[in-house]
């Protein structure tokens, strides 16, 4: 089984590497984890992960990176896993109403990837093995700080939280038929721009941990 770790910056998944069994490390074993580095952002993203998944044909990309929460019941440190993404800065805002591909009738709402306008994970029933809470996210260029935008998002979209890649990795592996999870810790409240008040450390332990025994728990079914 070839597993890839996939974050957008290297500091998110440091704590990953320094951890990591390193006999999950050996390309010749019959599991193997590997890491890419995609870039920040959609573009990078995208990109980053077509080529991963054509050259490598990975049994499943493992996403892992913090994200800001819209809903105030997440707990900063939390990590949860998301099981839809929504595009929700593609479109436009007239008169103060947000428009997406959708409304403006550029994109069908079934049209493939996307199920009811969003990016679903098809199998997060079965790929959530640790039982983690399962949230939906919204994926952005611009990281929200405005308080109208935020209300706006948390009221279209029921958004429990923020990325720049999200959607990239649904996309990508919705697209190409290839397992997908994304794992994600909440390091800060959505417009909270004091990072003194973020979570950071405590976001990147525990997404981490969680990671670790994810592998782990994909190893054990490798080798059933």
């Amino acid at each position: 089984m070839k597993v890839v770790i996939a974050s957008a910056t290297e500091k998110e998944v440091l704590l990953i590497k320094e951890a990591i069994n390193p006999a999950y490390l050996d390309n010749n074993a019959t599991f193997n984890v590997s890491f890419v580095e995609t870039g920040v952002g959609l573009l990078a993203s995208c990109f980053s992960l077509s080529k991963l998944i054509f050259e490598s044909r990975p049994a499943i990309i493992l996403q892992a990176g913090i994200a800001g929460a819209f809903d105030s019941k997440l707990i900063l440190g939390d990590v949860v896993i998301v099981k839809e993404e929504i595009l929700a800065d593609t479109g436009v805002e007239e008169n103060g109403v947000l428009q997406d591909l959708f409304d403006l009738k550029l994109l069908a709402v079934d049209f493939f990837p996307f199920t009811n306008k969003k990016l679903v994970n098809p199998a997060i029933k079965s790929l959530n093995f640790l039982r983690l809470p399962e949230v939906t996210g919204i994926t952005v260029n611009e990281i929200t700080t405005r308080l109208s935008r935020i209300e706006q998002y948390k009221a279209k979209y029921g958004a429990d939280l923020e990325s720049m890649e999200g959607a990239a990795l649904h996309y990508c592996g919705l697209q190409t038929s290839t397992s997908f999870i994304q794992v994600r810790a909440i390091s800060n409240f959505i417009g909270e721009r004091d990072k003194s008040k973020w979570k950071f450390k405590e976001a990147l332990k525990n997404l981490s941990e969680v990671s670790l025994q994810y592998i782990d728990h994909l190893h054990k079914m490798n080798k059933n």
